[in-house]
């Protein structure tokens, strides 16, 4: 039998108190960083822009020498003259020295004369001008220690001419159970199922920056599956099985991780639907998560648990979840006490319930979001308003 039901957040607090960060660190170079976690924190070298510099196609001027300056009443400035009753034509980008402090745009200036500019509205001093720093200052913190490296990040790191940067690799093994799962290549018989959880967990850990390492295939023994898990440890930093997780007769997750020293199995089912044959163990104080081995169950659960302790075992963190918010298109039930995930299909802002057995496969292509349902609800009417949290 499973040993006591617990609810996740429950669950996660558990394990969460006993795990210590850890993990080695790569040098990669910055192009092919993104999606990785920051080693340490890098600051700002030298400011951006590292000289004054206009924002806009115009003329730079004095900003006071255009107060009042209207169409009926323009101000008239001098391409010939370097002081506040001159101007200067500018290009976006282009440096901006004293004495001007502020640009008129284009549309707002017409040359009506070899040297002469009209300029047909005011500008405020710093107006369509970015000052030395503006945007980033020396010393600013440009990405913090264990700050996942976005798109938008690798760019601000360019600017400071950061060709490499120092990432955590944390290495999760990854091991799939059953005397009924064959690789890929083979042709399954009757009874047999090929496995696809491994590489759904391969491509789930690799785009969220970990460093996945299969295993391979373990049949239903339990001192085979002992061996496995010790020597996954030996070379990983946490381990993620699927399958055997229940308490069936060849279900051995649980007795082959006490097999291994200083293993202890901390949670043993989950109060969650789907998932809830859950195993959550520490074993050479590092993380070892039994996932159930039906794929959408696996799928969930990977998502939802074993995701965010992989997080706090390697010292990350986890960028924030997408949401959209939706009107389900029907009513969906659920029983007190225990958190629901239902997947859901998105269009046009009405998210439809995906009905799928949790050994469903095509669902995980179908579902666009995951709608959770907390332990004390007791199920939503048809037109209610939801966040659904996107799946990327």
């Amino acid at each position: 039998m499973l040993r006591n039901i617990i609810r996740l957040d429950e669950a996660l607090a558990k394990v969460g108190s006993v795990l210590t960060p850890r993990c080695s660190t790569e040098l990669l170079p910055l192009a092919h960083a993104a999606g990785r976690f920051a080693a340490e924190p890098v600051l700002a070298s030298w400011p951006v822009p590292h000289f004054r510099r206009s924002t806009m196609d115009g003329f730079a001027v004095v900003a006071r020498v255009t107060t009042g300056a209207s169409e009926a009443l323009p101000a008239l400035l001098s391409l010939a003259r370097p002081d506040a009753q001159g101007c200067l034509a500018v290009l976006t980008g282009a440096p901006i020295s004293p004495p001007y402090d502020a640009v008129v745009m284009q549309e707002y200036a017409e040359q009506v004369h070899s040297d002469t500019i009209m300029v047909t509205r005011p500008v405020a001093p710093g107006e369509n001008v970015m000052d030395v720093g503006e945007d980033v200052e020396e010393g600013t913190t440009l990405v913090a220690a264990g700050q996942c490296l976005s798109p938008s990040s690798i760019a601000v790191l360019a600017t400071q001419g950061v060709t490499s940067v120092r990432v955590k690799s944390f290495k999760v093994g990854i091991i799939a159970t059953g005397d009924e799962v064959v690789p890929l290549e083979r042709v399954p018989q009757a009874g047999q199922i090929r496995d696809c959880n491994s590489p759904y967990l391969t491509s789930f850990f690799a785009s969220r920056g970990l460093t996945p390492v299969y295993l391979g295939i373990i049949r239903d023994d339990e001192a085979w599956l002992a061996e496995a898990l010790a020597r996954g440890l030996a070379e990983c930093d946490a381990l993620v099985l699927s399958g055997g997780s229940s308490a069936g007769v060849l279900d051995f997750t649980t007795k082959a991780i006490l097999r291994l020293p200083s293993a202890e199995v901390l949670v043993h089912g989950l109060a969650v639907k789907p998932g809830k044959p859950t195993v959550l163990a520490i074993a050479s104080g590092k993380l070892v998560v039994g996932l159930p081995g039906h794929p959408l169950s696996c799928a969930v659960i990977a998502h939802k648990v074993a995701w965010p302790l992989l997080c706090q075992a390697a010292g990350f963190v986890p960028p924030a979840e997408w949401e959209s918010i939706a009107l389900l298109s029907r009513a969906v039930s659920s029983v007190p006490g225990r958190r629901d995930f239902i997947p859901v299909s998105l269009e046009h802002g009405v998210a439809a319930p995906l009905s799928a057995k949790s050994a469903a496969i095509q669902v995980l292509s179908l579902a666009q979001g995951l709608l959770t349902l907390p332990e004390e609800c007791e199920g939503l009417n048809a037109g209610a308003r939801i966040a659904v949290e996107i799946w990327r």
